[in-house]
């Protein structure tokens, strides 16, 4: 649904909004007005690129607030804070160059369809987040070497697909566990999914000590809060028993 709010053309009902029709003289009145938008107008090209333009800075807003995760670090509901104000500051300005767009004049717009757009796309992410779980996992074959078995499983959500993958492989004569990688694209960072994941593998594997990659020098402070809740070393060991 994200996706669908900020990357594809929103469809001409949105936002579906059912005010109160009133009565009388003024409701004849309101009955015309819907019928003379109902018909073809030639400013409809127009309206649709005023639209593009509204999607366009959302979308901007929120991609800028994307890019500032790998050193912020914000959890949901800062993320969706960061992202309105970016939206308020875009907003602010006369004008406003987005990627792909000419500059954009602000007073052209619709600011309500920006504020309607943003506080439904936050809600989607919202639910995505909310409703992730992890797949089952999937033996990888070609990585095997025995007695290691390797396998995969994803981080998902209905509707939204796959949000982030997770490799590992195990060896049960050692009782070793190897989180060999873990990747979300910086949009789903920090929003839970890697504690999800080695939850899955700790629940999956319940017999192994687990160990992690030299990734653990970039996560070094996730995996160290996590250790404190876990009987698991969670260190980076490229060769934790003989056998990786």
């Amino acid at each position: 649904m994200l996706v669908r709010l900020l990357w594809r053309p929103l469809p001409e009902s949105w936002p579906e909004a059912v005010p109160q029709r009133p009565v009388g003289l003024r409701g004849l009145l309101a009955r015309l007005r819907e019928m003379a938008a109902a018909a073809p107008q030639r400013d409809d090209v127009e309206r649709r690129v005023r639209r593009g333009a509204m999607q366009a800075i959302v979308r901007e807003a929120f991609q800028q607030t994307v890019a500032a995760q790998d050193s912020e670090h914000r959890g949901p509901a800062e993320f969706a804070d960061a992202w309105k104000a970016r939206l308020a500051a875009l907003l602010a300005k006369e004008s406003v160059e987005v990627t792909g767009w000419a500059e954009i004049t602000i007073a052209e717009l619709d600011t309500d369809l920006g504020w309607s757009l943003y506080a439904a796309a936050s809600r989607a992410r919202a639910e995505t987040i909310a409703r992730a779980t992890a797949t089952p996992s999937r033996r990888r074959r070609d990585t095997d070497d025995e007695p290691t078995v390797s396998y995969e499983f994803s981080i998902a959500a209905d509707g939204d697909g796959s949000l982030g993958r997770v490799q590992y492989a195990i060896c049960e004569p050692c009782g070793v566990g190897l989180l060999k990688k873990i990747s979300f694209s910086t949009e789903w960072h920090c929003c839970g999914f890697g504690t999800l994941a080695l939850r899955e593998l700790e629940t999956r594997h319940p017999a192994l000590t687990w160990y992690t990659t030299g990734q653990y020098a970039h996560a070094r402070g996730f995996y160290e809060r996590y250790r404190s809740g876990s009987d698991s070393p969670w260190t980076a060991q490229q060769h934790p028993c003989p056998h990786f």
